[in-house]
């Protein structure tokens, strides 16, 4: 009986051993199932849209500043002490105005000497063309040689070429602007002596004026001249500048990848001054072909600008080149095709090939 009993215990815990077992082995496959939906409960959520061929507001807002339109350094043009001074820094002058006088008197003589001196060949000269024409027969027989004329002639000229290079050096006792302009960087004074070519002062022609500019180098194929630009100035609020696009130059600076623009802007009243910086507003040709996206759709990563294209059931990694931006859409010009579907939420953690579900 003893024995008997041991081994129905032994059964018993055989049994029980064998229930558990059993019990564990049925759960097995609940949880397999628990794990393998648990990955796609798991995978980043995202939001897609396509590329939309419609048209932002073309226009880039940069800073910019005025300079002189052109401006000359004015040189005396004889030699002479100064008897006369109607210009300081800042004068306003109109084109062809009288602004500096040398002592004339040397030239003045200089004239008179040249003038009698022509007076002289003047009349040898008609006196040898009377004769001339008296002897006009005799001249046939090469009896009178005709280098008689001939040198009363010449005589003649160089008088009165004297005559003209005397009042040219007259005339230049008188300093002229060559145009209507602001002086600046005045250096002539009445009683000073100048040597020809001495600098007396710089004219900056500021009606026009230029306005120059940088863009980056993706907006260079949208730039033309002729087009129409917009400037405002801190120094004079609540007004607005016109001008238009004069020179687009056509080498691109390498370290800030920039485009140099220059625009004339009128300035009648003088209003602008050389020097004042600007916030200009430049209106830029649309691409054909280019496509709109939303701005939290592209991913800058090491300098360079991406999307996120949804492929079946992936992320993968597009480059893009972009154009106009606004504060909600960005301008894709390259890279992105009406078609496709791009993420435009949830992008910044995914790396390419990530397995993605779209909401909704």
């Amino acid at each position: 009986m003893t024995r008997i009993k041991k081994l129905g215990a032994a059964a018993i815990a055989l049994l029980a051993i064998g229930g558990t077992a059993c019990g564990r082995s049925g759960a097995g496959p609940a949880r397999a199932g628990e794990q393998a939906s648990a990955p796609a409960a798991a995978l980043p959520q995202v939001a897609v849209a396509s590329p939309e061929a419609v048209s932002l507001e073309s226009r880039v807002e940069v800073p910019g500043s005025f300079v002189p339109f052109e401006d000359a350094a004015i040189a005396a043009e004889a030699a002479g002490p100064v008897t006369m001074v109607r210009i300081e820094e800042g004068t306003r002058v109109a084109g062809g105005e009288v602004v500096v006088r040398l002592d004339a008197t040397k030239a003045e003589l200089g004239v008179r000497q040249a003038e009698a001196m022509l007076a002289q060949a003047r009349a040898n000269y008609e006196r040898s063309k009377s004769d001339l024409g008296r002897k006009q027969t005799l001249l046939g027989d090469k009896t009178i040689p005709p280098s008689v004329f001939d040198a009363f002639k010449a005589q003649y000229d160089a008088a009165a070429a004297g005559v003209e290079v005397a009042k040219r050096r007259l005339a230049d006792m008188a300093v002229t602007v060559p145009f209507g302009g602001v002086v600046r960087d005045k250096g002539v004074s009445v009683g000073q002596y100048v040597r020809e070519g001495d600098t007396l002062f710089v004219l900056m022609r500021v009606d026009p004026l230029k306005l120059q500019f940088d863009l980056p180098e993706k907006y260079a194929g949208r730039l033309a001249a002729g087009q129409e630009i917009r400037a405002t100035v801190v120094a004079l609020p609540g007004r607005e500048f016109t001008g238009t696009i004069q020179t687009v130059f056509p080498s691109v600076a390498v370290q800030s990848r920039t485009i140099r623009v220059e625009a004339r802007v009128p300035n009648p009243g003088y209003g602008l001054k050389p020097g004042f910086s600007a916030t200009v507003r430049v209106p830029l040709a649309r691409l054909p072909g280019s496509l709109v996206i939303p701005r939290s759709a592209v991913v800058r990563r090491e300098g360079t600008e991406n999307v996120f294209v949804l492929k079946g059931d992936r992320a993968e990694l597009a480059p893009i080149q972009t154009g106009i931006e606004t504060a909600d859409r960005v301008e894709v010009i390259s890279g992105l095709g009406p078609a496709d579907r791009v993420i435009v939420s949830g992008a910044d953690t995914l790396r390419p090939g990530d397995r993605v579900q779209v909401k909704g």
